[in-house]
C-alpha cells in the first residue's frame, strides 16, 4: 500500500515538474521585481516562478524537520517516563511481596484478609 502511493505522489510530482518546465518555456518575458526596499533589474518570469518553487519546497522541507524533531523529542520523552513508571511498578510489587510475607508470619496459617470470605452472622428476630 506504500508503494502504491508512494508511486502516486512521484506521477503528482512528476506531471507538476512538466508544467513548470512548460510554463517556463512559454513565458520568457523579463519583469521587474520590487518588494519593499528591494528592487530587482530585469528578470525572467519563469525563472522568478521557479524560483519561487523551490523556495516553497524548501519552506515545506523545513517544516516537515521540526515537525520530526518535535515527534522525535516526544517519543524520547515518553520512553523516559515509561521507564520511570516500570521502575516505580517493580517497586511497588516488591513493597507488596514484602508486606505480603510479613502479613503471613504476623498470622501464620491464615489466608490474606482480602480473599477470606466475610463472615456472616445470622440475623434472629425477636
Amino acid at each position: 500500500m506504500q508503494t502504491i502511493s508512494r508511486a502516486m505522489i512521484g506521477v503528482v510530482l512528476a506531471a507538476l515538474s512538466v508544467c513548470l518546465v512548460i510554463f517556463g518555456v512559454q513565458n520568457t518575458q523579463t519583469v521587474q521585481i520590487q518588494f519593499l526596499s528591494f528592487t530587482t533589474e530585469r528578470i525572467s518570469v519563469s525563472l522568478l516562478v521557479i524560483g519561487a518553487v523551490i523556495l516553497g519546497a524548501a519552506l515545506m522541507w523545513l517544516v516537515g524537520l521540526f515537525g520530526a524533531a518535535q515527534r522525535s523529542l516526544r517519543l524520547r520523552r515518553d520512553a523516559k517516563e515509561r521507564a520511570g513508571l516500570t521502575a516505580r511498578n517493580k517497586e511497588l510489587e516488591a513493597k507488596v511481596g514484602s508486606l505480603e510475607r510479613e502479613l503471613a508470619t504476623l498470622y501464620p496459617g491464615d489466608k490474606p484478609a482480602e480473599s477470606k470470605p466475610a463472615a456472616t452472622k445470622p440475623v434472629t428476630r425477636q
